[in-house]
């Protein structure tokens, strides 16, 4: 229980009462919850099997495997859009509806191209 000011022999040590009503309310809620420090370690424990089976079903991938992967990927996407930009300068129409549904089919076919890649991408890692 928190103490406000602690007191010695023969003298009471003093509290705040809506600290100590927090303190229980506390107290209580994670017993309600079940936050035991036994529970608690049931559950990291859990955690790590279901991550350690995740990865050996290869659902998980360490963090210093998929950032390289995904720099490439954001490479590959920046070049191809680089490389759009200045042919949709000189093809778009003029007219503002066909234009807008010019520029949504591209960036379809863009987003297809970049699924596409990370598609091939996986399929070399399993090869």
């Amino acid at each position: 229980m928190p103490v406000k000011v602690r007191g010695g022999p023969g003298v009471p040590s003093v509290y705040d009462s809506m600290e100590c009503i927090a303190w229980r309310l506390a107290a209580e809620v994670c017993k309600a919850r079940g936050d035991r420090p036994q529970n608690r370690l049931a559950r990291v424990q859990a955690d790590k099997i279901e991550m350690e089976n995740a990865r050996r079903r290869r659902l998980l991938i360490p963090a210093d495997q998929l950032a390289p992967k995904l720099q490439a990927a954001f490479a590959v996407a920046r070049a191809a859009w680089a490389a759009t930009a200045p042919r949709l300068a000189r093809e778009l129409p003029a007219d503002p509806d066909e234009r807008e549904l010019a520029l949504q089919a591209e960036f379809e076919a863009f987003l297809h191209r970049v699924a596409d890649w990370a598609k091939a991408d996986v399929d070399e890692d399993d090869a």
